[in-house]
């Protein structure tokens, strides 16, 4: 069990970490400006994590899986329309961290995170497979269309309901994946 302490910290550079990199480019994001919008001491932060890119992993690491978890059965679904629509229900109930995570300015290493989590994961799907395309090739493909566009929804803030949302993905991702290109 961890203790009380270290979960408050960590829970505060977590916050931290998320609201810088909802507002600005995550490289530009220094350990000073965290720990300060987190009200803790720079030397705090290393007792915890060697860097802001460790702590942005441990953040992002289970909303990964869990986006992972609907975006890669949604391949194979006979109904793409209610995956995708399962898929941006999933994102709009979690708007500020995946916001922060699919549209700050970390976006770029979390789509190669999941692209590289959802390819170790590929072999073990039964994807349709255009001759000549590898599978990892149409994982890549699919995860990078899919957290661009969730990323750009986010960006517009509330204008464009789920279920609009999930039939733009359904056209122009899902569907065309399952459709075998």
């Amino acid at each position: 069990m961890v203790d009380r302490r270290i979960r408050k910290t960590r829970d505060a550079l977590a916050e931290a970490v998320l609201a810088l990199a909802a507002e600005r480019d995550f490289a530009s994001v220094t350990v000073a400006d965290i720990t300060r919008r987190a009200g803790i001491g720079y030397a705090t932060f290393f007792r915890h994590y060697p860097g802001k890119d460790e702590l942005l992993a441990d953040v992002a690491d289970l909303l990964i899986d869990e986006l992972l978890g609907l975006m890669l059965p949604a391949f194979l679904a006979d109904d793409t329309a209610g995956a995708s629509l399962a898929l941006c229900r999933f994102v709009d109930a979690r708007r500020p961290i995946c916001r922060a995570l699919l549209a700050g300015g970390a976006e770029g290493r979390i789509r190669g995170e999941m692209i590289r989590r959802a390819s170790a994961r590929a072999l073990a799907l039964d994807l349709p497979q255009p001759t000549g395309l590898p599978a990892t090739l149409i994982i890549a493909h699919a995860v990078s269309s899919i957290t661009a566009m969730l990323g750009w929804w986010l960006e517009q803030g509330e204008t464009m309901p789920a279920e609009v949302m999930a039939a733009v993905l359904d056209r122009l991702a899902l569907a065309p994946i399952r459709s075998g290109g």
